[in-house]
């Protein structure tokens, strides 16, 4: 570490597409806040990571990397576009090769460490790769089998010869870059990984831990109670979009009124997609739920923070295999009974019945049925916060999380000691 007599600073070139002030939702502050974890802890760490104006005030960030963060979101610009910029974006783009180049040549880094490069190819990865310099990467997302080619996967009238073309070409490169070691966010991911031939025994598991600024709020809240008579309130965070099931949890509180229910719902988002929006919005309507249930918009996270405070669970109904969402880890540490749907890596935080409820991704039923026990039951809701926030405070501590890292660290660049 820095300070230590006889040891030079040990260098991270960190690589990510959208970075702070850029948040497209918790991963991005989480990764900030392990950048700065690690320098408190001796690293000296530079950031590489997408364009935008935004960055100029930070001097440790390099906006080099496209897509410009400025054009708009990046992510549904890319589904619209031709076949020749999806190479690009998913196998490799030249500029981003040389930024990247460019970057290791200057920093001279002791390791490479990329998080998420959804969108900024495997260029990073090659780049570390012709200079010599070890890699780790942090995978909180599918990426690395290639949205492309899972969304050709998906689509109707898919053509078969192509997508197997597509495919083999995306094995080929990626062995050839090599995207081992590194971490996974969840055991589900892994195994999705592992499944695609990806991880060939270089990736391991170590859990998200709870955001920093989160753990810090919460140290010394006391678990909300309700009291007698009161309706029961729920949270539901998470970008608005049909993969995140807000319908369903919507149709749920429809089921919980019609049998005279008193359940509250506040939904909140850091990005939405405008249709589905609308689609929610008349869901609300058609239910007759406009006095139960209400949008938030533009909160800060200290403001979401304040909001869980006055509820009293918190429900993730992703209908698509989440690798494992944060807002989890929040509800949990607010002290908030927690209702996750069986859908990818949401339920390895949770032991059903225990510390939170896991019902089946997508039934109405099965939700409702975790809400009006909770509203009738206060004793087990309240039992189920407790246990959920002891436990996010040893198993998923920021610290923790940080100490992880470092290990696959000292490994990947065969430091024994930093």
């Amino acid at each position: 570490m820095t300070g230590s007599p006889g040891r030079r600073e040990f260098k991270l070139l960190v690589v990510t597409l959208y970075y702070p002030p850029y948040v497209a939702g918790g991963y991005e502050l989480l990764t900030r806040d392990a950048v700065v974890a690690l320098r408190k802890r001796g690293y000296k760490i530079r950031v590489l990571a997408g364009k935008g104006e935004r960055f100029a005030s930070e001097s440790d960030v390099m906006p080099w990397l496209e897509p410009d963060l400025d054009a708009g979101d990046p992510f549904r610009s890319a589904v619209h576009a031709s076949n020749r910029e999806r190479l690009r974006l998913h196998f490799l783009r030249k500029s981003n090769l040389e930024a990247s180049a460019r970057a290791i040549a200057e920093e001279k880094p002791d390791l490479v460490f990329f998080f998420n490069l959804g969108l900024v190819s495997l260029a990073p990865i090659l780049a570390a790769r012709r200079a010599g310099v070890a890699t780790l990467g942090y995978l909180s997302d599918s990426w690395a089998a290639n949205h492309w080619v899972l969304d050709w996967r998906r689509a109707a009238g898919r053509k078969p010869l192509r997508l197997a073309l597509l495919s083999f070409l995306w094995r080929c490169f990626r062995s050839y870059v090599r995207l081992g070691p590194f971490l996974c966010c969840s055991r589900h991911l892994l195994s999705r990984l592992e499944a695609d031939r990806i991880a060939h025994g270089s990736g391991e598991v170590l859990h998200l831990g709870i955001p920093l600024d989160v753990e810090s709020r919460t140290a010394e809240i006391e678990e909300p109670k309700r009291s007698a008579g009161a309706p029961l309130r729920v949270a539901c965070i998470s970008a608005l979009w049909a993969g995140k099931g807000q319908d369903v949890l919507v149709k749920a509180m429809g089921k919980v009124k019609r049998q005279g229910k008193s359940v509250e719902l506040w939904l909140a988002a850091a990005s939405q997609s405008s249709a589905y929006r609308e689609e929610l919005e008349a869901l609300v309507r058609r239910e007759e739920l406009e006095d139960e249930i209400e949008f938030l918009d533009d909160r800060t996270r200290a403001e979401l923070s304040r909001e869980l405070e006055k509820s009293h669970a918190l429900i993730v109904p992703s209908v698509w295999e989440e690798p494992f969402p944060l807002s989890t880890l929040e509800g949990m540490a607010h002290g908030l009974a927690v209702g996750v749907s069986d859908a990818g890596g949401s339920p390895e935080a949770i032991v059903d019945g225990v510390d939170g409820r896991v019902f089946e991704a997508g039934d109405v039923d099965a939700l409702a049925r975790v809400l009006l026990d909770w509203e009738g039951d206060e004793e087990q809701r309240l039992r189920m916060g407790v246990a959920g926030r002891k436990k996010v405070r040893t198993e998923f501590s920021h610290s923790g999380f940080v100490d992880g890292l470092e290990r696959a660290i000292q490994r990947s660049s065969g430091v024994l000691e930093i």
